[in-house]
């Protein structure tokens, strides 16, 4: 059976997670890092972070972001998420999260997500520029609103 769209770029993401780089705004500059973000396969993106880092200052001011997955060395694959960012508050997704984390996030929050500083960022896609190889060329894939 053929993977949907939608498949595809989650499976670009999950395949790329070593490689990917997240975009805020400070003021009118844009700011990127690396991040290690975590993908359900219904393609909800978490990103955990602390609750007192510069990018949840620049997130309150401007919660418009960028995230780019892209396979490495040579960028065959990629998908670009834009849209918005959403800081998560209660414990049970926080404690979501957690559980579901690809890596031990206990290595950076050792007293667990009942901690103040373990923050959770739900991103919120508006358009995602992707492609699964260069011959193909790049596609854009609109989520429906919820």
């Amino acid at each position: 059976m053929a993977l949907s769209d939608k498949q595809r770029i989650v499976k670009i993401m999950k395949q790329t997670l070593g490689h990917t780089y997240f975009a805020t705004c400070d003021n009118d500059q844009p700011i990127i890092r690396s991040m290690t973000p975590v993908i359900e396969n219904d393609m909800t993106i978490w990103i955990v972070t602390y609750s007192n880092s510069r990018k949840i200052k620049q997130i309150k001011k401007n919660p418009k972001i960028c995230l780019l997955f892209i396979e490495q060395p040579n960028g065959n694959k990629t998908a670009r998420v834009m849209g918005k960012v959403k800081i998560i508050d209660d414990l049970k997704t926080k404690k979501h999260v957690w559980k579901i984390a690809h890596y031990d996030p206990t290595s950076y929050f050792p007293k667990g997500p009942e901690h103040p500083p373990f923050c959770v960022l739900k991103i919120i896609p508006t358009k995602i520029e992707w492609w699964d190889s260069w011959k193909q060329g790049r596609k854009t894939y609109k989520p429906k609103k919820k």
